[in-house]
């Protein structure tokens, strides 16, 4: 008996489409894309309910003659490529034909568009991949498009689609990442009839200007180098303006957007020394190389390519931003047309690593007498090492004990509890601001406010946050197009970088794939309870010691971090005596 059957045309172009077409975002993407290769000069794209129910996109392009409009939307129909060779040879966004044929499969699509030198123009509509209407009528030149209803024929990939807050998140990062290389093109972004965007034809130091923040003109280095495989072009921003979040991360290949988490890699690698532990560089990129040297077509969202010679890339990349740091006077002297000494750099290295460890260690150089003023310090550091006392009397009975600045040992009965501190602290802090929340909590005034420069994007993301930062006891209000001012934080913080805080909320949220909405205010006290400064190497008397314990011991959930990491652990008399 025969099993195999050949599935319909609609059937099988829903299952194509969920390789492209994965949220309104993907088609924003697409049909901007195919904007950018009708050669338009200005793009608008217009937004209702975050896409869910119209996606409509504007430009003055070249548009289409009256038979390519029904064309369009058939599978694998490319004005892009002819033969295999063509492969090779892309310097377009799209030459699949597959994604104009994926969107009218999971939506209502209606499309009008004219020639420049013609008359009329032609409107189609089409439903679930079906061709409804087709008529010429008089409209604009270049091509309007407007994408209704997505996934109304596919219940189940709608049900998936996240909240109207998230989905216009990565409508905002799609219409960005194009917008920052084609800054030749206006392009305007609208949400639900009010404009959020607007990007003025420029340059390309310009439109990341506009793109990031009106304040951030003098942290951007130009890069620029040139060689036989590869033309590197963009900028950099300055370490000291180092982020907390990865947004300002662009890299383009002959202006397209990538994701290559090698070259990302190597890029950071290039800032080692220069910025601080968990902080990112921001840099925007192009990369321009003959097509034939590259694969672009090992992804269905093309945002991913495999070069010819990878590693001679990834060098080329690492040396020039290195020698632009070095130019630009932001590192330290390097002479590259000098031959490397091996031996002087391996002294250099040792050197350096000596430092850094005296530096760590807080050791001094040693002269006379100095080694007896270090051996006193060990001996008063590890006080809080030892179980006993030096006439052999045991200290532990009802007393808590520090040990390695990290736990603490408090025997209870016949068990012994042994507590990591830090993890104690986050459950106490995360259950402290949650009974606070959306109720009064006392906030600390800032001597100085703490201005805040964000990129739209991530002001966009705030805007959706502040409330609930608020209710934890920071005073942050708006100040002027995408900044905001920190007045004052918790009561009871130290040592609190408002930035970083800030921007480590914003960054949270980005990477958050559950329901934003109903889970937003617990994500952001996970975060919060986690990067609360809190001093591992602190020496605790004993009733600092009780009054954690006392204080974990007081939560609903004291056996575990907000993150599901154990706070304590129980050793039983026989646990301990089966250790020997």
């Amino acid at each position: 008996m025969d099993i195999i059957n050949l599935l319909p045309e609609n059937i099988a172009n829903q299952i194509a489409a969920g390789e492209v077409i994965q949220r309104p975002a993907s088609v924003v993407k697409e049909t901007i894309e195919n904007s950018i290769d009708s050669g338009a000069s200005e793009i608008q794209l217009y937004i209702k309910d975050s896409g869910k129910t119209l996606i409509q996109i504007v430009d003055n392009g070249c548009g289409m003659s009256f038979n390519d409009v029904e064309k369009c939307f058939l599978r694998h129909a490319t004005s892009k490529i002819n033969k295999v060779d063509d492969l090779f040879k892309i310097k377009t966004m799209g030459f699949r034909g597959e994604a104009m044929a994926s969107i009218a499969s999971i939506a209502q699509v209606e499309l009008e568009t004219k020639l420049k030198n013609k008359e009329l123009g032609t409107r189609i509509i089409i439903e679930g991949g079906r061709v409804k209407n087709k008529i010429e009528n008089n409209c604009a030149d270049g091509t309007s498009i407007k994408v209704k209803n997505i996934f109304y024929n596919v219940p189940a990939r709608r049900k998936f689609l996240k909240s109207d807050s998230v989905e216009m998140r990565h409508i905002v990062e799609e219409f960005n990442r194009i917008a920052l290389i084609n800054y030749n093109c206006k392009m305007q972004l609208s949400h639900n009839n009010k404009e959020i965007l607007f990007y003025p034809k420029s340059n390309f130091r310009q439109r990341i200007v506009n793109v990031i923040g009106l304040k951030n003109n003098e942290h951007l280095v130009p890069v620029n180098e040139k060689t036989s495989l590869v033309e590197i072009d963009g900028f950099i921003c300055k370490p000291q303006y180092a982020k907390k979040t990865k947004g300002e991360q662009y890299i383009f290949v002959n202006k397209r957007f990538i994701k290559n988490t090698f070259i990302q890699n190597t890029i950071s690698k290039a800032f080692e020394g220069l910025i601080s532990e968990k902080h990112y560089p921001s840099y925007f990129i192009n990369l321009k190389i003959n097509p034939k040297n590259i694969d672009v077509n090992i992804h269905p969202t093309k945002t991913e390519i495999k070069f010819d010679d990878e590693k001679l890339i990834y060098s080329l990349v690492n040396s020039t931003i290195k020698k632009t740091l070095d130019k630009y006077h932001i590192s330290p002297s390097i002479n590259f047309d000098a031959d490397v000494n091996f031996l002087k750099e391996a002294v250099s290295n040792y050197d350096n690593k000596e430092s850094t460890f005296r530096k760590k260690n807080n050791i001094k150089s040693l002269r006379g007498n100095d080694w007896e003023e270090i051996f006193e310090n060990v001996r008063t550091e590890n006080k809080t090492a030892k179980l006993f006392q030096d006439d052999d009397e045991p200290i532990l009975s009802n007393k808590p004990v520090q040990f390695l600045d990290k736990f603490i040992f408090k025997q209870l009965g016949e068990k012994l509890l042994v507590f990591n501190h830090k993890n104690c602290q986050q459950r106490i802090i995360y259950e402290k601001y949650e009974k606070g929340i959306n109720k009064f909590t006392n906030t600390q005034q800032n001597l100085f406010p703490q201005y805040i420069d964000l990129n739209q994007s991530d002001f966009q993301i705030l805007k959706t946050i502040i409330e609930d930062i608020k209710s934890i006891g920071f005073d942050i209000d708006y100040f002027g197009e995408n900044s905001v001012v920190v007045n004052g934080i918790p009561a009871g913080l130290n040592d609190v970088n408002e930035k970083d805080l800030i921007e480590g909320f914003i960054e949270e949220i980005k990477n958050y794939n559950s329901n934003f909405d109903t889970e937003k205010r617990d994500k952001i006290l996970k975060f919060f309870s986690r990067k609360v400064k809190i001093t591992n190497s602190k020496i605790l008397n004993e009733d600092e010691m009780n009054l954690i314990i006392d204080k974990l011991f007081a939560c609903k959930n004291p056996k575990f971090t907000p993150d599901g990491k154990q706070n304590y652990i129980e050793l039983g008399i026989e646990k301990v005596e089966n250790l020997f």
